[in-house]
């Protein structure tokens, strides 16, 4: 075997574009040089799925080795110098390879041009032990395979499409089995396609689709790969909404609750957390809630939403007071009552009146509940009265404020008990003293005592009062009397303690305060004169009587010179001389003194002479 130096070199026209050279690299013991045209890639914009760039296929070397796209020819040639203007000669044709054909590689990966035994460059002997001389071509018809991942955010996958959230980063990598990885282009949403350089930041919300692919260093180019998924930039809304009892928008009852509820576009609600005043954040279970355990006043509830790409909402703030404490209620008893050991006396005219007031929510309304009956009627603020039954009654009254917190039942009579007296007191008179009824008149004197006497079961009495012939009523204190003579009319009553007032009762009188008058008759005229006084003869008479306008004349009495008092018959006209005979000369004094049937007395004196015949 001659001892030449081998250079091989491969030329390769691919539809007669010509290939830029690059730098030759040695490939095991041999040098090749390869030629190789670039030209730069053109951007082709499309308003939809972008077109993938134009590749040429070509040859690559590298300190790895040479490749070429399997699908190029080869034309092989030598030369025996390193001298690039060397002549280059054919080889024999051969059965297979006519002169000027082109030849193409069959395995894909390492293809060999082969000399037998490998020769020693200077003694140009084997060398041994023999080997066999391989020059080495690497065929590469294989596109790399590219891969899209993304990061710096959460990704949610619902099975049908896929979402993420802020901060995305994409990256793409590929892989090649032979020439190796030349670029990456991938094209946003249909824009023309860019070189991949390094991870790229997305940070537009909405749907898109990544298209990709890889070409490697022989000009091999992957199908269009895609990926498309929707970027959530934006938070869920979440909402806060009452059940139970509010007013005027944010004064609540504690029973009621609260229920949070939030929406989201794109990628879906995934938790709610919210916090009472200012304590830790919690999960909503989306179980109502509760504001029982909260504190008489004001208050606030924190909520926001999460969605699945944990976009999280701006804190929201529910304020509100929770109403806790009833109305207080208090009542006022009206007008007639009288309280009485533990009873209250009321009258029929009586009221009642109830007031309430409340610390925030306001008074709904005031019930009550005459004679302790299950049927409470709302009260309207006006004064009401009880039915007119004689008798203990019951009322029973409360309120409640708009958001239903309810007092507790209070009774109007408390430890009392609440009794009707709607009997008027009843009065009766008495007359004390002298009185004298004749043809249905009574007679009194100026001196009789009048008594009143007023009876009350219930109440009773607070005062009794009269009147004599009209004038103004006078409050009774104790027996009275009638002064003026004459016909009289009493009027009385009583009142008790509820002004329950008797009607009038009247009584008739006569006042009489004058004696009868004394008559006093001789049986003779007198005879003659003795000073002043009338002279009569011993044998005279007197005879006695008295006259009264009104009662009548009871009775008579007398006495003769300072003797003692003699009762006169009455009616029988008897005389006085008659009990004892006139003395002749001598001063007789004769006092008498009548009395009507009401004691009244008038006295007279009858002065007079017996002379001596």
């Amino acid at each position: 075997m001659k001892n030449i130096t081998l250079i091989v070199c491969i030329l390769i026209n691919l539809l007669s574009v010509h290939l830029h050279a690059q730098t030759p690299t040695k490939i095991n013991i041999q040098e090749i040089r390869i030629i190789e045209e670039e030209e730069t890639p053109i951007l082709i914009a499309s308003n939809s799925k972008p077109q993938r760039l134009e590749h040429q296929k070509s040859v690559y070397v590298d300190n790895s080795g040479t490749y070429v796209n399997k699908s190029l020819p080869l034309f092989l040639s030598f030369s025996t110098s390193k001298d690039s203007n060397a002549e280059h000669y054919q080889l024999n044709e051969s059965e297979e390879i006519k002169p000027n054909e082109a030849l193409y590689l069959d395995t894909e990966g390492p293809n060999y041009i082969r000399s037998k035994w490998a020769v020693d460059p200077e003694t140009k002997e084997y060398i041994l032990p023999k080997r066999e001389v391989k020059y080495e071509v690497i065929a590469d018809s294989k596109a790399p395979v590219s891969k899209i991942s993304f990061d710096g955010t959460r990704l949610y996958d619902n099975g049908v499409e896929a979402f993420y959230g802020k901060n995305l980063m994409m990256h793409l990598v590929a892989n090649d089995t032979y020439s190796g990885v030349k670029n990456i282009y991938y094209s946003l949403d249909g824009e023309n396609f860019h070189e991949y350089e390094y991870s790229v930041s997305l940070a537009e919300e909405g749907q898109h689709i990544i298209y990709y692919y890889a070409a490697d260093n022989v000009g091999n180019p992957e199908e269009v790969r895609t990926s498309t998924f929707k970027i959530d930039l934006t938070a869920p809304n979440s909402m806060a909404n009452w059940k139970g009892l509010v007013f005027n928008e944010n004064i609540v009852s504690p029973y009621a609750t609260v229920r949070l509820q939030s929406e989201d576009v794109m990628s879906g609600v995934d938790h709610i957390e919210f916090s009472y005043d200012n304590s830790a954040y919690q999960e909503y279970t989306y179980q109502p809630i509760s504001l029982k355990d909260l504190k008489d006043g004001e208050h606030e509830i924190h909520y926001k939403g999460f969605d699945l790409v944990n976009n999280e909402e701006v804190e929201k703030t529910l304020s509100f007071y929770v109403d806790k404490i009833a109305p207080e209620i208090s009542h006022e008893i009206i007008g007639d009552q009288y309280v009485d050991e533990n009873i209250r006396y009321i009258s029929p005219r009586t009221t009642f009146s109830i007031s309430s007031t409340d610390n925030k929510a306001g008074v709904k309304q005031v019930l009550y509940s005459p004679n302790g009956g299950a049927n409470y009627t709302p009260y309207t603020g006006t004064a009401f009265t009880l039915k007119n039954e004689l008798g203990a009654h019951h009322i029973s009254y409360k309120a409640s404020d708009n958001v239903n917190n309810m007092t507790v039942v209070k009774t109007i009579e408390g430890t009392e008990t609440l009794f009707m007296d709607n009997v008027p007191p009843s009065s009766s008179y008495e007359f004390i003293g002298e009185q004298f009824e004749h043809r249905d008149t009574l007679f009194i004197t100026s001196k009789t005592q009048i008594k009143l006497t007023s009876l009350d079961s219930h109440s009773k009495v607070k005062d009794t009062f009269f009147a004599i012939n009209g004038e103004s009523n006078k409050t009774y204190s104790g027996a009275f009397t009638a002064d003026d003579e004459g016909d009289q009319t009493l009027t009385f009553h009583a009142v008790d303690n509820v002004n329950n007032e008797e009607s009038e009762n009247e009584v008739k009188f006569f006042v009489d305060n004058e004696g009868p008058e004394v008559h006093a008759n001789m049986s003779i005229e007198p005879i003659g004169k003795h000073g002043e006084f009338d002279v009569y003869p011993a044998f005279t008479k007197v005879y006695l009587g008295a006259t009264d306008t009104h009662v009548g004349t009871k009775e008579i009495k007398y006495s003769i010179n300072g003797g003692p008092m003699n009762l006169y018959s009455s009616g029988s006209n008897l005389d006085i001389s008659e009990k004892e005979h006139l003395k002749k000369d001598q001063h007789y004094e004769i006092k008498v003194v009548a009395y009507d049937n009401l004691g009244n007395e008038s006295k007279k004196t009858i002065e007079f002479y017996v002379g001596q015949h």
